[in-house]
């Protein structure tokens, strides 16, 4: 049973949050920091005496997992046969006797894993939650070997594409390397879709669209259509041709009615029922911005899921901001600092600096090998840069930029590190997501600054057969060096980015320790070198992912005194061979104990 003191404090916390949106500006800091703290206060007290009152007749639960193989990833590499779990946090690792016989008189449930080895649950430390559940609803572009195809799955899903309510038709995951021609497609391909409903259809990386004429006049963008850090794309004869970079995505928003709360509870669960279903059990993720809506009602959502009991995933929110101004109006709420049942975390401020090496938009020091005069694009001025990440660091919240292109994370290095010198004393979990094109120079001012590096190895899959042709061979001895990372002790988390790829662990850690595409190519792998072992592999998608929260104390690793978070999988990927890691399923997902997926529909 819930202990009523911790329902109070659920709802001052909840009540202040909502209620504070409805105040007049003078009091709403206020008024909202004050209910936040008592509400986080008394919540605080609650956790503690239901650790001690777990089941309705009081008693603690406690269950025993036994028959498997526990890879604990601890600094001594052990491995248990069992562990004992009391109220959702794991009590004792052993064998199968010694576990049974300390514990099993006491125990409510015993589960049998059949031999099945397990590892400390996935922690994805970049991706994008609520994306990821709208994406479910696109068409799916990401088998296109041709513009063709891609229209062809247009014309396919039109009918049953197009909901009531939304005026725009979606696709995403296109991507031009795969095309025979490696064309961009134009606002001509799909107007052969439909001229009359705006056609949106999003490149796989995030940072590139192409829209049709009818969605080009719904948007009101035309010739004289200007975006600071962004183009709107024009053909030699100066037409447009369809094609939106970076910030002028910007100008798709605005048209579509934004979500409710409602509606973003169901789309975000949709997007757990599938990420659980892979062995994830915490995301840090980016979602404030999403098309069509604000903030306040994704924060809403997951405060709803948590008081509801619906969100089973640990949540950090990456916080995307693209205007200063409206990153200071969230710190004035009282927002950020804001944890709910340790399921739903404010976290670091994301900031959006460049844009993708598949769209040549990521800002380079010299220009792009196969795109004479192009450096790619800033988002923001140098200036711009700092200001954000100062005003973060005034306010005790880490960082975490986007950043491709060498000379941005150039730029972004050195803001941190001035930043942090001016605000003395200030030691946060800061870092930069992707960190794709690097120089020598750069991985030593990762390490001296001691900034933190959330990379994606599934990157690889696609971009080994395109980074040299991109930035040359020079840079590309430097690039995608996810090796050097761990041999440097910077100790890189790994995400996945989904919806930009897809969010099986399995094909990230395939990718980190074969350096190869899903083919098997290129032979041997792509810079063979830079491989990582399994172990490093899991590493850096638990507790280093558990570390850029700042929670390596509460998960990562599978020992007394954390949570008992732990994915069960079909095939013990320490004990086979490494091409067929992705292929490897998931047969159990666990957190806090509880069974929240079962291949086979056990207890869960």
């Amino acid at each position: 049973m819930i202990p009523k003191i911790k329902i109070t404090g659920f709802v001052i916390f909840a009540a202040s949050f909502i209620i504070g949106f409805f105040q007049d500006e003078m009091s709403q800091s206020a008024f909202v920091a004050v209910g936040m703290v008592a509400g986080l206060m008394i919540t605080a007290f609650g956790f503690y005496m239901e650790s001690k009152k777990k089941k309705r007749d009081g008693s603690v639960e406690r269950r025993i997992y036994y028959n498997g193989k526990f890879y604990t990833m601890d600094d001594d590499n052990n491995v248990h046969s069992a562990i004992y779990v009391e109220s959702g946090i794991i009590m004792d690792l052993g064998d199968d006797d010694s576990i049974m016989k300390s514990h099993g008189e006491k125990t409510d449930m015993k589960i049998d894993l059949s031999g099945k080895a397990a590892v400390p649950g996935f922690n994805d430390s970049h991706m994008h939650l609520y994306s990821l559940g709208k994406s479910l609803e696109f068409v799916e572009l990401r088998n296109a070997k041709s513009v063709e195809d891609m229209v062809e799955a247009g014309l396919a899903s039109l009918s049953e594409r197009v909901k009531v309510g939304s005026s725009c038709f979606y696709g995403r995951g296109w991507n031009q390397e795969k095309f025979a021609d490696k064309r961009f497609p134009s606002r001509h391909d799909l107007d052969r879709i439909s001229t009359d409903i705006p056609v949106v259809f999003t490149r796989v990386c995030g940072h590139v669209a192409c829209v049709n004429s009818k969605a080009l006049e719904y948007f009101n963008i035309d010739m004289d259509t200007v975006v600071e850090g962004g183009e709107v794309e024009k053909d030699e004869r100066g037409s447009l041709t369809g094609i939106l970079k970076e910030n002028a995505l910007s100008l798709l928003e605005g048209k579509e009615e934004g979500a409710s709360v409602g509606e973003i509870m169901k789309v975000i669960e949709n997007a757990q029922k599938k990420l659980l279903a892979f062995g994830i059990t915490s995301v840090q993720t980016d979602d404030l911005q999403h098309p069509g809506g604000g903030w306040v009602n994704i924060v809403k959502a997951y405060v709803n899921l948590v008081k509801n009991k619906k969100l089973k995933l640990r949540v950090t929110e990456q916080c995307l901001f693209f205007k200063l101004e409206n990153f200071r109006q969230f710190i004035e709420r009282g927002v950020h600092g804001m944890d709910l049942e340790n399921r739903f975390r404010i976290g670091p401020l994301k900031l959006l600096a460049d844009g993708s090496l598949g769209a040549r938009t990521a800002l380079l020091e010299e220009e792009y090998s196969d795109d004479e005069g192009n450096f790619g694009i800033s988002a923001y001025t140098e200036e711009q840069i700092y200001e954000f990440i100062d005003l973060a660091h005034k306010n005790g919240i880490p960082v975490a930029v986007h950043a491709i292109g060498d000379k941005m994370m150039d730029i972004v290095l050195d803001a941190i590190h001035k930043s942090r010198e001016i605000n003395e004393g200030v030691v946060l979990r800061d870092g930069i997501v992707h960190c794709q094109i690097m120089n020598e120079n750069l991985f030593d001012k990762f390490r001296e600054f001691k900034i933190g590096a959330y990379i994606q190895p599934v990157f690889t899959v696609n971009d080994w057969k395109i980074v040299e042709s991109r930035v040359g061979p020079d840079r590309t001895e430097y690039s995608y060096n996810w090796k050097t990372f761990v041999e440097m002790g910077i100790k890189p988390s790994f995400g996945t980015d989904s919806p930009v790829e897809s969010p099986n662990p399995l094909e990230n850690i395939y990718a980190a320790v074969t350096r190869k595409d899903f083919d098997g190519f290129p032979e041997g792998g792509w810079k063979p070198e830079q491989r990582l072992t399994v172990s490093e592999a899991i590493k850096c998608y638990t507790v280093n992912s558990a570390r850029m929260t700042g929670e390596e104390d509460k998960k990562g690793v599978l020992e007394s005194g954390k949570y008992a978070d732990f994915a069960v999988l079909s095939d013990d990927i320490f004990a086979m061979a490494q091409e067929k890691i992705k292929d490897v399923s998931v047969e159990m997902t666990v957190i806090n104990g509880e069974i929240e997926y079962s291949a086979n529909n056990t207890i869960c």
